[in-house]
């Protein structure tokens, strides 16, 4: 039940005896009170479930977006994260308690096993996603570092070597040349 913050209406419900307000509108104020905070604690578990389940679809989008973005790994596995962990640090900062008097103190928390299962799933729908992308990011990254290394090997080996389309015009160049420099002292005129 709601706790009472209307000093005026507790007084009034209190006081048997008052001319101001009798008892089956007092009970209809209760089964009113009751029914407002009950409607509004069923509104809240929709928000939060609400919230839990688009930060874990926004998790897993934001990873892809991310990594269609070309952002760096590490930025994409952060945000990813923080996104997909957002609703249980949410739910653990909002049912902790800290108590605090002169004679002791203490921790508690009101709903440990909601907060801990969706820390737990945001972790691993988090993880999941993001480990898509790294896998897919270091196989591209091996694949890059093994052609790189093909390409140094064959370098290596062939030191000077022309590529094959260059090789039949720089051929059919140096045949004309070669035809024209042997044609020219076949036209000259001996001098008699």
């Amino acid at each position: 039940m709601l706790p009472h913050n209307n000093d005026e209406l507790d007084n009034l419900l209190d006081d048997d005896n008052s001319a101001g307000i009798n008892q089956d509108t007092a009970r209809y104020l209760q089964h009113i009170e009751s029914k407002l905070y009950a409607d509004i604690q069923a509104r809240k578990r929709i928000d939060s479930g609400l919230l839990f389940l688009s930060c874990q679809v926004g998790s897993a989008s934001l990873a892809w977006l991310l990594f269609s973005m070309q952002i760096s790994i590490s930025i994409i596995l952060a945000m990813s994260m923080i996104l997909a962990l957002l609703p249980g640090l949410i739910d653990c900062g909002e049912s902790f308690h800290f108590e605090l008097s002169s004679e002791r103190w203490s921790l508690s928390h009101a709903k440990p096993l909601v907060a801990m299962s969706k820390l737990a799933i945001g972790g691993v729908i988090g993880w999941n996603s993001t480990q898509k992308i790294v896998t897919e990011v270091r196989s591209t990254e091996s694949q890059i570092q093994q052609t790189y290394t093909e390409i140094k090997l064959a370098q290596n080996t062939n030191a000077f070597t022309l590529p094959e389309g260059v090789l039949t015009p720089t051929m059919f160049i140096l045949g004309l040349v070669a035809t024209w420099v042997l044609t020219i002292p076949l036209r000259r005129k001996p001098n008699v």
